[in-house]
């Protein structure tokens, strides 16, 4: 009970007050649980949230940003850091021009060297539905194949231009961009040679295929010798290093669109096992077929090309089921999803002609080494006997 003011006590000019506010505790307890209940919500949503950004989302921007623009650096030559490149993909080729007081989308086009497209002229048909009837034999098979036989222009198509994984086939291209800019370094003052030496570091050294990966850093090898290891031994860490050296991924990618090849293009650093890298079968016979276009390789490089692809290692694959007298330049691939093979044949009678194989099938399901290998044999043995 408050007390009348006459009966209380002043200080100064100040009365105490003259009601009191009886506190409901029970209330107060039950809102501070509330709180700490929501509480509890939004640090919950905020840790699930922070593992899907741990497990998704960082990984991919690490694939697709940090880590090449990272490599691109590394060594610090005459590539620099362009973010332009990363904010608008397209401003090398797409951009606005105000015309006429309008605006319009134009390309910009750089001078490249000249890729010939190969011209089917007619059909294999007997070649062709032997080729089909091998197919329906392996149901869980994706098979794509191209063929042109150079006597008569004719060849085959099953799924030519579909894109399939690279896997290590992606190496072709690669070293015809790095023949194609050591011959336009020629006309620079600073020319790139075969000869010239390149730094093994362990921002290159990666898992699969190739020896590289166990030497140590510090090393210096020439451009040929990691060429060389590149196509023969399929050496992953030595295809980073010239990766590196034509410009990494966007670099290749750019000149592939610039040479009319839509389709082949790179989005990861090898190994990529996940196939994210793309190749179709008549693109890649297209750059085999210009190893022998004067305007798109010079020749003292033809050689050199011609030297890498004849020496591959892997011979299990087209070359499995020929007889000795063929020889083969060419290029094998091989992911758990995808299995392929490459190349230029000469027969022993003479005739020339280029086929590739790719076979997409389930995890390192072996029917696709069968039937690359009978495949082949059978596009060896008609084309030899075309009159």
């Amino acid at each position: 009970m408050v007390k009348p003011l006459r009966q209380q006590k002043t200080y100064g000019n100040y009365y105490p007050r003259q009601n009191t506010v009886e506190i409901d505790y029970q209330k107060v307890i039950r809102q501070r649980a509330k709180k700490q209940k929501k509480n509890l919500y939004v640090v919950f949503l905020a840790f699930i949230l922070l593992v899907c950004y741990g497990i998704y989302i960082c990984p991919y921007t690490y694939k697709t940003f940090f880590k090449p623009m990272f490599l691109n650096r590394i060594l610090n030559r005459n590539i620099e850091l362009n973010t332009k490149q990363y904010a608008l993909p397209t401003g090398e080729y797409i951009n606005n021009s105000y015309i006429f007081d309008d605006y319009i989308l134009s390309t910009r086009t750089k001078k490249t060297k000249e890729l010939t497209p190969i011209q089917v002229t007619g059909e294999l048909t007997q070649t062709k539905n032997k080729l089909q009837n091998l197919f329906r034999r392996y149901t869980k098979l994706e098979p794509s194949v191209f063929v042109w036989e150079y006597s008569t222009s004719q060849g085959i198509e099953i799924n030519a231009d579909e894109a399939y994984p690279s896997a290590s086939i992606i190496k072709i291209p690669i070293a015809f961009e790095l023949m194609r800019l050591i011959d336009d370094s020629t006309k620079t003052k600073n020319p790139i040679t075969l000869e010239d030496r390149r730094a093994f570091t362990e921002d290159f050294r990666t898992l699969g295929s190739g020896d590289l990966q166990r030497t140590r850093a510090g090393v210096l090898y020439t451009i040929d010798y990691l060429a060389n290891i590149m196509i023969t031994n399929s050496d992953n860490s030595a295809t980073n290093m010239l990766l590196y050296e034509i410009g990494g991924m966007d670099g290749l990618n750019r000149s592939m669109r610039n040479i009319g090849l839509k389709t082949t293009s790179m989005r990861n650093w090898l190994p990529d096992l996940e196939g994210t890298n793309k190749i179709t079968a008549r693109e890649v016979s297209t750059l085999l077929y210009n190893i022998d276009n004067p305007k798109y390789i010079d020749p003292k490089y033809k050689s050199v090309l011609k030297e890498y692809l004849v020496n591959t290692k892997n011979t299990h694959l087209l070359k499995e089921k020929l007889p000795p007298g063929a020889i083969v330049f060419h290029k094998t691939g091989n992911i758990g999803t995808m299995l392929g093979d490459s190349g230029i044949i000469y027969t022993s009678n003479g005739k020339k002609y280029i086929v590739t194989i790719l076979v997409k099938r389930p995890f390192n399901d072996l029917g696709a080494k069968y039937l690359i290998q009978d495949a082949s044999a059978i596009i060896y043995n008609d084309i030899s006997a075309l009159p």
